[in-house]
């Protein structure tokens, strides 16, 4: 699909949303105007609240607000869950721990997700969580101020995440350019201190809290070029929770409630998004809470999405994805949304 093919079809999609009830951030005020308001007539599975141990593979754990709300704040133990999270360093490594260990679910962005599920990774998505935080930093002196300048130029991706190399190459074909024209460098985190100072980097894209500090701590010689955390790109979610198909299918009841008290922990930090930053602070030893309060101040709006939102979402991800060679041509983004994403919460 060209790119100004694709621009014409995802401006559609978005007028049928609106059309529909508003915006993907507005239409589904923390996951209760399209439920309650629109399919009054579907039940919650009803819970049994029996107790259950289960484990979490999620990238980045100890930074993750939805996660440190979720469990600082009661919501896993309202549900009567004991959750364990095995911390990674990706969303594709979530993602391959879900398929290859005996893992609940797993928490990963929607860009890292479709490709792994076509793939035939065994697990379905059920909750967006938050919205994306990717940021390219540019050198000042580089003279770059626009997209296209990145071809032929250096772009260091901080670790082998692919998310963030794909939003990057996502809008370069939008744009009709070619990612392949970048010279791609993946540099460990440890080393990009040492890098960003190397005069043959040009630009670096990345996702908060590293993004955020990197532009912070280099205020003298990077500046941030775009991102997603304004546009429409800050409407949409990124970190999505997926559940194994064999939770799914062996214990519905303990899937719903693991949802439940996700989305209640998003819900949350849409009502108390002051509160956040006093929550997330004591995780972050190099930042102070009023550095830690302007990051949330310059984030997206929370974003997080269920049912028929979710799958309109990950459709727009699969048609961006089509663009960049991460997903076929020939299948139809609608029908793999479908296929992909599971309501475990109604009947």
């Amino acid at each position: 699909m060209k790119a100004e093919a694709y621009v014409r079809q995802e401006r559609s999609r978005r007028r049928l949303l609106v059309a529909a009830g508003g915006t993907c951030g507005l239409a589904f005020l923390g996951g209760g105007l399209w439920w309650k308001g629109h399919r009054p007539h579907r039940a919650h599975l009803p819970l049994d609240g029996q107790p259950r141990s289960l484990t979490l593979a999620w990238p980045d754990p100890e930074v993750d607000p939805v996660l440190i709300v979720a469990r600082e704040s009661g919501f896993f133990t309202r549900y009567n869950l004991d959750v364990t999270i095995r911390p990674m360093v990706t969303g594709d490594q979530a993602i391959s721990a879900l398929a290859h260990d005996d893992f609940a679910a797993a928490v990963a962005p929607a860009l890292s997700w479709l490709p792994g599920l076509h793939a035939g990774v065994p697990a379905r998505l059920v909750a967006g969580l938050s919205a994306g935080t990717f940021r390219l930093l540019v050198r000042k002196r580089s003279g770059m101020t626009r997209l296209e300048h990145l071809i032929g130029r250096t772009v260091i991706v901080p670790n082998d995440d692919s998310s963030d190399r794909c939003f990057l190459s996502v809008l370069m074909r939008r744009k009709g350019l070619n990612p392949d024209d970048v010279h791609w460098r993946s540099v460990p985190e440890a080393d990009l201190d040492r890098v960003v100072a190397a005069p043959d980097m040009d630009a670096i894209i990345t996702h908060d809290t590293l993004g955020w500090q990197l532009r912070m701590d280099n205020t003298a010689t990077l500046f941030e070029l775009l991102g997603s955390t304004t546009g429409h790109y800050a409407e949409r979610v990124n970190q999505v929770l997926g559940l194994s198909d064999r939770f799914i299918d062996t214990d519905p009841q303990g899937a719903a409630a693991l949802t439940l008290a996700l989305r209640d922990a998003c819900r949350w930090i849409e009502k108390h998004r002051k509160d956040v930053a006093s929550l997330l602070a004591p995780h972050l030893v190099d930042m102070e809470l009023a550095d830690v309060t302007d990051m949330l101040a310059h984030e997206p709006a929370p974003v997080h999405l269920l049912g028929r939102w979710l799958r309109d979402q990950m459709a727009q991800y699969a048609d961006e994805l089509k663009l960049i060679g991460r997903l076929p041509d020939t299948i139809s983004s609608d029908l793999f949304a479908a296929s992909v994403c599971r309501d475990v919460i109604h009947i």
